[in-house]
């Protein structure tokens, strides 16, 4: 499948939303009126919907093959419906959060300390996340640190949708939308030497340069252009994700700070990789805490065949990913 297939026909990749406009704004509206809890329960319809309908059903399946190992059929189903479910409250929430309505949860910051620490450089943080949990709701939580907030992506939403979510946002950070192209990196290093915050995503390539990395029992390709626009810029780097805990606590994790510099030319692929890999392995383990909460519907791992790929699944498969021991402390 090329690129150009893969965004097309997946959610992932589109930078758009499902349901249409007034689809959204019927949510938002739900949200509004009724009340969170009844905005929850509604969002069992498109969830069971999409859980039969969606091109994203067969990459979904492949993910809990590699996380739970062998399922029945109708546990395949109901572990579908459910990350679709909990992808749905996901929106919900950040529909909320974004309007500026945090009474309904609670936030804590394990590696907080590492943030400023960082911060107190004064020579800027770039903070690489990934489809995992809610990160607008991170958004929102980190302008008390009162430094001003990049954070990019793929925003493809059509006109009239866009029109809808943001007359129900007050986000207090700058969204740039990315395209593609090298460029896009001019305007986030020059952030980053103002001493300003950027944040990305960093568990989708997009075409971008990639290092393919032993990822859940298999090989998945990994951007690599995050290291490299933190070392031009001479900035910090940052591992951080979020996640939803029971009764609306969102906990967000700020790994360690880095200082990438890149090596001589011929060191340098070894390098991006050995970074890629770091990333790989923390997001792998703060996904492992709720795998549902993973987002990225999408065929992310390579084909299997090759002696290196049975290798990793010989290796990692075998135990599932659910059973495996806890992340470090931060």
């Amino acid at each position: 499948m090329n690129t150009h297939d893969s965004e097309t026909k997946h959610w992932s990749g589109t930078g758009q939303l499902r349901g249409g406009r007034w689809g959204i704004w019927f949510f938002i509206m739900a949200i509004r009126v009724l009340g969170l809890r009844a905005a929850y329960a509604l969002a069992v319809f498109p969830a069971v919907y999409f859980s039969f309908a969606s091109p994203d059903v067969p990459a979904t399946m492949d993910f809990h093959r590699r996380v739970f190992g062998p399922l029945s059929w109708w546990k395949r189903r109901w572990f579908v419906f459910k990350h679709f479910y909990s992808f749905g409250c996901a929106i919900i929430d950040r529909t909320v959060i974004l309007a500026g309505n945090r009474r309904n949860f609670t936030f804590q910051f394990d590696g907080e300390k590492n943030l400023r620490a960082a911060l107190a450089e004064k020579r800027g943080v770039l903070l690489l996340t990934a489809h995992l949990g809610n990160w607008e709701a991170a958004g929102q939580l980190l302008t008390r640190i009162d430094v001003p907030i990049t954070i990019t992506g793929f925003d493809r939403e059509r006109p009239k949708i866009r029109d809808v979510l943001n007359r129900a946002s007050k986000q207090n950070f700058r969204l740039l939308p990315l395209t593609g192209s090298p460029t896009d990196a001019i305007p986030l290093v020059a952030a980053l030497r103002r001493g300003e915050v950027v944040a990305m995503l960093g568990d989708r390539a997009y075409g971008s340069p990639s290092a393919k990395i032993p990822f859940c029992g298999g090989v998945a390709s990994f951007p690599i252009g995050a290291y490299v626009m933190a070392s031009i810029a001479g900035a910090a780097l940052m591992h951080v994700f979020s996640h939803r805990e029971p009764g609306g606590c969102y906990r967000f994790f700020g790994f360690p700070p880095q200082h990438p510099q890149m090596p001589a030319h011929h060191e340098r692929d070894a390098y991006l990789k050995k970074c890629a890999a770091h990333f790989a392995g923390d997001l792998e383990s703060v996904l492992r805490r709720d795998p549902f909460q993973w987002y990225n519907f999408f065929p992310f791992w390579e084909n299997a065949g090759t002696a290196a790929q049975r290798e990793v699944r010989k290796t990692q498969s075998t135990t599932p990913l659910a059973a495996r021991p806890s992340p470090n402390k931060l």
